[in-house]
């Protein structure tokens, strides 16, 4: 058996097992470095070289703040916002969802952490006004995807440490295909409101001062996605100290301002924040020393020569590429389907002429409808479970909505106009 034959192996049978990814990846490691003799001192040499990253320290502080901002029930303030801009529209509170999705988006840099915050406020006014469930959970769950790709996204400061690529340009450029996500669904729920006559929220449109008021609700939370994009465009700050400044601004924000959260709470979310950002951290340690085996085994090159005997056109490989982290997506987290393949497929995607940027946010986005599939899908899970139902029960539905994010995905990966656009246009020396 060949190194990279019981590397795979290994790691197979512990997942299979159940152990946690971080482990999988170090025992399946460890066994190959026993089997080849190698010192053991590559182990934490390794380890330690891929935790010992400035990039890495911007995930604590947007876990904070994504979790400050979370408990202190910013949802209210942006359905307001919301509501006065789609609430007139026929299907209004559907539409209001994927806005406010949206918006939510842009300060929690989490799905799931949407997927559960949307939908406890979401799903029961939905049913309140007439909606199935089966439709309502499927849109909350579909528009909770669009967390990891509207900046700021946890996944992309992953990616971008893993992947050697430009954080901020990552940001900038999963901006505009995360918009295209909202719109997408919005259009699908338009369909569906006309089809079975969804209500309206509000006969008319309410007007410019409608929309002020509920920018003003709105004014405090919103400016999370703003000062951490402003400042990284302007030269202020790096990723990782727009992530510090991102937190510090929504504990002010909750504590002082709104006053949502107490200093008991507040323990309760620093304790939170740190064995998120610690369960991380040991998944990047054992990434590293696994993909440093990885390296020493030559699976990249080889996964290079092999793709390119077949094809160098790269609509090619980035379909491959985009069918690869959908499957595993299905089965897999997204946090360690980043930090395994990625180093496997850059190669390659380097070798056809694919921008790095427009890599990482197609491989993300691809990510994100993983967290829709089952038996993986978080998204879906975690609605589902605010919703009290089974995810049989919205199987059919959900994977008709997906529909409008596959084609969006699909655009962004043979259109990289689409991705590369604003970055080109407002940080053109970072891509």
């Amino acid at each position: 058996m060949g190194p990279l034959t019981l590397l795979f192996a290994t790691l197979s049978l512990a997942l299979l097992l159940g152990v946690p990814i971080g482990f999988a990846l170090l025992a399946a490691s460890f066994v190959v470095i026993l089997y080849e003799g190698l010192p053991l001192a590559v182990v934490t040499q390794q380890m330690f070289n891929g935790v010992n990253s400035f990039t890495l320290l911007a995930l604590p502080f947007f876990f904070l703040a994504g979790n400050v901002m979370n408990a202190g029930g910013i949802s209210e303030r942006l359905i307001k916002l919301a509501m006065a801009l789609v609430g007139h529209l026929r299907g209004g509170l559907a539409h209001v969802n994927v806005v406010v999705g949206m918006f939510f988006a842009g300060i929690s840099g989490s799905s799931t952490a949407e997927a559960a915050g949307i939908g406890a406020v979401f799903i029961p006014a939905m049913r309140r006004r007439g909606y199935s469930d089966k439709f309502s959970v499927s849109l909350t769950a579909c528009a909770s995807t669009m967390g990891v790709v509207i900046p700021p996204s946890i996944l992309m400061v992953v990616y971008g440490a893993t992947g050697g690529v430009s954080i901020g340009a990552l940001f900038i450029a999963g901006a505009l295909p995360g918009i295209a996500m909202g719109l997408a669904l919005m259009a699908q729920s338009h369909i569906y409101a006309v089809r079975y006559d969804f209500p309206r929220e509000h006969p008319e449109f309410l007007g410019t001062r409608a929309v002020l008021s509920g920018f003003k609700a709105s004014l405090w939370p919103l400016g999370v996605p703003v000062i951490i994009v402003a400042g990284m465009v302007g030269g202020v700050f790096t990723p990782t100290e727009a992530a510090s400044v991102a937190a510090v601004y929504a504990l002010f924000v909750t504590v002082i301002v709104y006053r949502a959260v107490d200093f008991r709470r507040l323990s309760e979310i620093f304790s939170e924040t740190a064995v998120q950002f610690s369960q991380i951290l040991f998944c990047v340690a054992g990434a590293s020393i696994f993909g440093w085996i990885l390296s020493y085994c030559r699976a990249p090159d080889a996964v290079t020569e092999f793709i390119l005997t077949f094809t160098q056109d790269w609509r090619v490989v980035i379909i491959l590429i985009f069918l690869l982290f959908m499957l595993l997506g299905t089965f897999m987290d997204a946090l360690p389907a980043i930090l395994i393949f990625v180093p496997i497929i850059q190669p390659v995607a380097d070798q056809v002429g694919i921008h790095p940027v427009h890599l990482g946010v197609v491989v993300i986005m691809t990510l994100a409808l993983g967290l829709l599939t089952p038996p993986y899908g978080l998204c879906a899970l975690t609605a589902c479970s605010v919703a009290g139902i089974p995810v049989t029960r919205i199987l059919v539905q959900l994977l008709v909505m997906m529909l409008a994010l596959l084609v969006v995905v699909l655009l962004c990966a043979l259109v990289p106009a689409i991705v590369l656009i604003l970055p080109q246009l407002l940080v053109p020396q970072w891509i």
